[in-house]
């Protein structure tokens, strides 16, 4: 490179900080904004030596080494630019290892304490806090800011069950109360409750029901007329010919009125529905116009009317009504010529349940369809795997708390028939009333039946279960045939503290197959036979006497064994028993239903439609505990929950209800039967938990209900009143007597709806089924 002096260098091109034209100037480099990147002088050193350049006199070392790149006062620039740099880095340096005042320190957080503490007061003040923790942040305020609080007045709950008693027996008050003692006051409910008159006849079904059935829930109809309203929309001809068409369907059965006297016709020879329905209006029948009622011969719905939507001009941007299109279209005139009336895998129920959900529903779009119950709402069906292939465990707070699972201490404030299947799609999964062979009518007809899920268009009528029940639903039937000498519901001391239920395996329930295990029969079964010593589950109790809620934890199956007596029943001769052993089921001979009266919790669940032994458990002195999506008629008329409470003027009924998941049931025993005694001492299978723990403790004596004598509420008492009043409730409110009501309330309705069109008779002859 010596070779190489005293050429001259091609000048590169002027970069930005150095150049004259740069923005930068000292005074810049004093703001951190404008402050450029330190630069280590040593980094910038060569690796290879630059060539020498003149001298220029005058200047520092660093601008002889450095002249050639720029002239001499651009040297200097850039001289005093890495200088400057370099002090304002270090300067930088400084700031940062300056240590914070403890004064600052503190005010920081006090100021962020304040406003922590003003969020809690803003949130409690605008009722966002639930009240029991408003109750619970308040306690640890200073006192000038607790004042500020909107503390709930009165004791904090001390069990979930315990509001869900409370509120039943307001509403069942309130609803008793309130019935209409006088026709006028009726008429005036009436307009008031469905914004229309009464029908015609109104007058005599009022003074049939009062006078001569002593009815006295003569304002309870809105189911019934819930399910009318669809049918407001057609025209009385039409309702007609409707009729008309469904004489030609199989399965229905057609009862006529002529002349005040009614006749059955049927296409087969499963005629029983429409028999008992013809007796069911006999006490009334010559007050009734002629008519045609088509009776649904199965147990479930059948009618799943498809949404439509109707095309209008305005959607077009035009001026105009609705599109001639609409008027021809065949959902308008529909009919049944060639009803198949099972499916034969051309479809399903549950397909043709979607295509009767709006469109902006959650059961139209196909992956909530179709996604399980577990991946939708994080919930673990019982008797069904998990999709991790684990339950979840019970938490633990500290060494020797033990927290139950949310959804097992979650209560259902009603059955699952008040949910909407188009909004909780997975439910289906469930139940085997959305797997049923027999095919759905997908327009809007009118059929009569018993029993329906939520988004069916069938119209209910009382069941001739309820009627007229087979020797298998019949309450004592040994005792009222004379059979044996004493009744064999046992007293309530002598009752074991445990659930019953048997069950045959539901027929009719295959489409589309593979689905049975996950039925509601059969994952109660699995659930109550669970025999798994590692899976543990906690039993939720409250002690009365001092308002405190203590938890256990035992293994699956110490507590099914204790717990439960839950089984399929089976006939041997058929076969089936060894296959349902197989898949793993608790099988057991047919049993009579009295055996259910030697327990104290009796389950009563869906068959693929509504469950027939339901008014014989209500009639036993057992507490009935009911999972159902069926909606029935009787629904408006109980309560549940509802409790006998003796200083109210009437008496409150009814029953305990459970989800589908069956989760809750094991806390529902615990709350009113407490722990058993095999829990403690069961050889050590939990000894590591053999004394209850105290997860809650009220502030003081709670404000528990009373019992029905007016002592104060024990958890045994108090379901033994469940039971009791459940009794009175079958008893004064689904009599033959009531249904009667129901019916005649019913057909004066119908009547009105086929006359409004004018028609003096209102009837069309229905052609006799071959």
């Amino acid at each position: 490179m010596s070779g190489d002096r005293g050429k001259s260098l091609p000048i590169p091109p002027p970069s930005p900080a150095f150049a004259s034209t740069s923005g930068w100037t000292p005074a810049a480099a004093s703001r951190p904004e404008h402050s450029a990147v330190a630069i280590p002088l040593e980094s910038t050193t060569p690796l290879v030596p630059p060539p020498e350049t003149p001298q220029v006199h005058g200047g520092t070392g660093f601008d002889k080494e450095y002249s050639a790149y720029e002239g001499d006062a651009a040297g200097r620039e850039g001289d005093a630019l890495l200088r400057r740099s370099d002090e304002y880095d270090d300067d930088e340096r400084r700031k940062g290892h300056r240590a914070v005042s403890p004064l600052d320190t503190l005010v920081r957080l006090l100021l962020g304490m304040f406003t922590i503490l003003g969020f809690l007061v803003f949130l409690a003040r605008m009722s966002v806090l639930p009240e029991h923790q408003t109750a619970r942040v308040a306690a640890y305020m200073p006192s000038p800011v607790r004042g500020l609080i909107q503390v709930a007045e009165g004791p904090v709950e001390p069990h979930p069950i315990i509001p869900l008693l409370r509120e039943a027996k307001e509403k069942w008050h309130k609803m008793t109360t309130s019935q209409s003692r006088t026709f006028d006051r009726a008429t005036r409910n009436y307009k008031a409750r469905y914004g229309r008159a009464p029908p015609p006849g109104f007058d005599k079904w009022f003074a049939f029901a009062t006078q001569g059935r002593n009815h006295s829930l003569v304002d309870e109809y809105d189911q019934l007329m819930a399910d009318l309203e669809p049918f407001r929309a057609l025209p009385a001809s039409e309702l007609r010919r409707r009729t008309a068409e469904l004489s030609k369907v199989p399965g229905i059965s057609i009862v006529s009125i002529r002349n005040g006297e009614a006749q059955v016709h049927a296409r087969s020879s499963s005629w029983a529905p429409a028999d008992a329905f013809q007796r069911m209006l006999a006490a009334f029948v010559r007050d009734l116009p002629d008519m045609d009622i088509a009776i649904n011969e199965r147990p479930e719905g059948r009618v799943l009317p498809r949404q439509q939507r109707h095309v209008y001009m305005s959607d077009y941007g035009l001026e105009g009504d609705e599109l001639v299109a609409n008027m021809s279209d065949s959902f308008n005139r529909p009919t049944l010529p060639h009803f198949r009336p099972e499916w034969k895998h051309d479809g399903s129920v549950w397909e043709a349940y979607r295509r009767s959900c709006p469109t902006d529903s959650a059961a139209r779009r196909l992956v909530e369809s179709i996604r399980s119950v577990e991946s939708n709402s994080g919930l673990v069906v019982q008797g069904r795997a998990s999709l991790s292939g684990q339950a979840p465990k019970s938490r633990r707070v500290k060494a020797k708390t033990i927290q139950p699972v949310t959804r097992e201490m979650t209560f259902s404030h009603d059955l699952d028939a008040v949910f909407n299947m188009c909004d909780y799609p997975s439910l289906h999964t469930l139940h085997s009333a959305f797997y049923s062979d027999q095919r759905t009518i997908e327009h809007l007809f009118p059929v009569f039946s018993p029993s329906k899920p939520s988004g069916y268009a069938d119209i209910l009528i009382p069941s001739h279960h309820y009627w007229s029940p087979s020797s298998e639903f019949t309450y004592e039937l040994e005792y009222r045939r004379g059979q044996t000498r004493m009744p064999t519901d046992l007293e309530w001391s002598l009752k074991r503290d445990s659930s019953y239920w048997r069950g045959k395996v539901t027929r009719g329930a295959d489409t589309p197959p593979g689905h049975g295990s996950s039925f509601q029969k059969q994952r109660l079964v699995k659930m109550a036979n669970e025999a798994n010593h590692e899976e543990q589950r906690v039993l939720v109790s409250l002690d009365a006497d001092t308002s405190s809620m203590t938890a256990l934890s035992v293994s699956s199956l110490v507590a099914n064994k204790a717990m439960t007596d839950i089984a399929m029943a089976c006939e041997p001769s058929l076969g089936e028993c060894s296959y349902l052993r197989s898949l793993g089921y608790r099988v057991e001979p047919p049993a009579a239903l009295s055996e259910s009266w030697k327990h104290k919790f009796v389950l009563d669940v869906d068959e693929v439609g509504f469950s027939p032994r339901f008014p014989a458990l209500m009639e036993s002195k057992s507490a009935v505990v009911k999972s159902s999506i069926q909606r029935e008629f009787w629904h408006g008329w109980a309560v549940p929950w509802c409790v006998w409470l003796a200083r109210d003027a009437v008496v409150p009924k009814h029953f305990i209800p459970l989800s589908s998941s069956y989760s809750e049931l094991y806390n529902i025993q615990s709350f009113f039967a407490g722990y058993s005694s095999s829990f403690v001492s069961h050889h050590g299978v939990n000894a590591s938990h053999n004394e209850p723990t105290v997860i809650s403790q009220a502030a003081g004596k709670a404000d528990l209900p009373t019992n029905a004598d007016g002592t104060p509420f024990e958890n045994d008492k108090a379901l033994e009143d469940i039971a009791q009043a459940g009794s009175e409730w079958r008893r004064d409110h689904l009599r033959k007597e009531d249904m009667e009501c129901y019916v005649f309330r019913l057909l004066i309705e119908w009547a009105n709806l086929l006359a409004g069109d004018g028609s003096a008779d209102g009837a069309t002859v229905v052609a006799k089924p071959a």
